[in-house]
């Protein structure tokens, strides 16, 4: 009878650690990428920023092709700054590879009432960032 109260509290302990590893690892990787070493502070103390952050991954951020025609009206990627304040590590993509593209590791305006749009550099692509409220 001793060892239960121990028992107990090295069980809960456990749990925790095993829920916050269950928990690290359902966050995207873009995201992680984002937030660096600040990831777990800013999942436990601002959920929801997670949650906006799946929003413009999951839902509001496209990338389409589409080749430029005349003179490109779009704002160019390389133009755009790095979004490095949790990850001052973070670099540019030297290549462009759509399927594993991160968009939120650049300012671009996410939060507007219009949809907004920029060229990636000598590409037909584009990135298309639906406005908040439309999916």
């Amino acid at each position: 009878m001793k060892n239960t109260p121990f028992g107990l509290l090295a069980f809960l302990f456990m749990s925790f650690i095993g829920i916050n590893n269950a928990f690290s690892q359902e966050i995207n990787p873009k995201i992680q990428e984002l937030l660096g070493d600040k990831t777990q502070e800013i999942v436990q103390n601002d959920p929801e920023r997670i949650k906006v952050y799946n929003d413009l991954l999951e839902n509001r951020i496209k990338i389409i092709e589409s080749p430029a025609v005349g003179e490109d009206k779009y704002t160019k990627l390389s133009t755009v700054p790095l979004a490095n304040k949790y990850n001052p590590a973070m670099q540019r993509d030297i290549v462009f590879d759509s399927a594993t593209f991160n968009p939120l590791k650049y300012s671009m305006n996410f939060f507007t009432s219009q949809t907004q749009i920029y060229r990636v550099d000598n590409t037909d692509y584009l990135i298309v960032i639906q406005q908040q409220g439309s999916k």
